[in-house]
């Protein structure tokens, strides 16, 4: 016998609920992105004899910070820069006249904070108990007045939930790639090897000038958060919105939570001697967190007036995380959704992660219609062939 319940927060039973799933699930991660998902967070799941065994994670949200890839105006009608949408699909946009922004709300988002939805337990995978899932978080939130039901960034590896969806009157409409880098069992030189040539000359350009310039990079794991990288952080931060400075106390409390998720690893670009085994003048930074044979890549920074720092950004992100990674074995580096023609370029492929809605209203329910078949992404280049000559 099967029961549904809608928990507020998380059930007691999360550790063992999320058990082998991606990092965006772990107890650790969701307490160091806090607050991130506004609304009142709930865990609908699925029980059998008392016990949890298949749930789904998400918002009831009553309005969203403008500009957040989970506002579904935003992204299913509006102009998201920070999406790979097609130029035919923005133009087609321009044209139209959709609801108010407000009318929207309250809705059901279903996604873990780190833009993904996946279904937990032992029965993520079972058509059945997702149907029956799926078919009680529609019912409850008709219940209670919400105007849709959207599982947004769902990943390949949850084709079994994409199947329950399109079978219960959900729409899918295309969203965005996540870009992620298989990395070669042959370490950096299968990595270079897979890059066209003009990219693999420029790779080794771009080294030569660190080291002339006196940069190292190297990885150290992190346990407590250097003020250096704050202050790196909160660079990027001010660079990538329109210039206001950051808020050093958040960036930090963010940083400070990225360190309480079990093995976060930090690649230090910095001017100092090879062998000086003290920490260098930092320009530049990338934080990765690991969990299982996956590195997700969390923070970004560097000191954007030193001319130094220039190519930092890519040695940090990319060339030494792919060189410690191979060496330890780890099977992907994962770097999520935006500046993705700038990832692609060095040898992420692009995953499809599209969003499934169900609205209420007829109103918006035209509007999910209208984007789900008018909605076109850029087209990805082909994935790379590591190891290949």
């Amino acid at each position: 016998m099967r029961e549904f319940q809608a928990v507020p927060g998380r059930p007691h039973e999360w550790n063992r609920l999320t058990a082998g799933a991606p990092l965006f699930a772990t107890a650790k991660w969701l307490e160091a992105m806090r607050g991130r998902i506004p609304g009142d967070l709930f865990t609908f799941v699925l029980r059998e004899d008392g016990e949890a065994r298949l749930a789904l994670y998400g918002s009831v949200l009553h309005g969203v910070p403008e500009g957040e890839i989970f506002d579904l105006p935003y992204i299913l009608s509006g102009d998201p820069g920070e999406l790979p949408l097609s130029p035919e699909t923005r133009a087609a946009r321009a044209t139209w006249r959709p609801p108010s922004p407000e009318s929207w709300y309250p809705s059901l988002v279903l996604m873990l904070p780190g833009y993904e939805c996946h279904p937990l337990g032992p029965l993520a995978g079972d058509p059945v108990a997702l149907a029956e899932l799926v078919e009680a978080i529609v019912a409850w939130a008709g219940e209670r007045g919400l105007r849709a039901v959207a599982c947004l960034y769902t990943p390949p590896s949850t084709a079994a939930l994409q199947d329950v969806l399109a079978g219960q009157g959900f729409s899918r409409v295309e969203l965005s790639y996540s870009c992620e880098l298989p990395v070669p069992g042959d370490g950096f030189d299968g990595y270079l090897a897979a890059l066209p040539r003009k990219r693999r000359g420029e790779v080794r350009r771009e080294l030569r000038a660190l080291a002339d310039a006196g940069v190292r990079v190297r990885a150290v794991p992190m346990t407590s958060v250097p003020e250096d990288v704050v202050t790196s952080k909160c660079a990027h931060s001010a660079k990538y919105n329109g210039g206001r400075p950051a808020d050093r106390d958040k960036v930090r409390a963010r940083l400070e939570g990225f360190a309480g998720v079990p093995t976060p690893l930090l690649f230090r670009a910095e001017l100092a001697a090879p062998d000086d085994p003290g920490d260098g003048e930092l320009v530049g930074h990338s934080l990765f967190v690991r969990h299982g044979g996956v590195w997700v890549c969390v923070s970004t920074g560097m000191d954007y007036g030193r001319h130094e720092a220039r190519h930092a950004y890519f040695a940090t992100v990319f060339y030494e995380p792919v060189r410690v990674a191979s060496e330890a074995g780890a099977r992907r580096l994962q770097y999520g959704h935006a500046a993705w023609r700038a990832k692609l370029s060095r040898g992420c492929e692009a995953v499809p992660t599209p969003g499934w809605i169900r609205a209420t209203d007829p109103a918006l329910a035209d509007v999910v219609a209208d984007s789900a078949s008018t909605t076109v992404l850029i087209a990805a280049p082909p994935a790379r062939r590591f190891g290949a000559p």
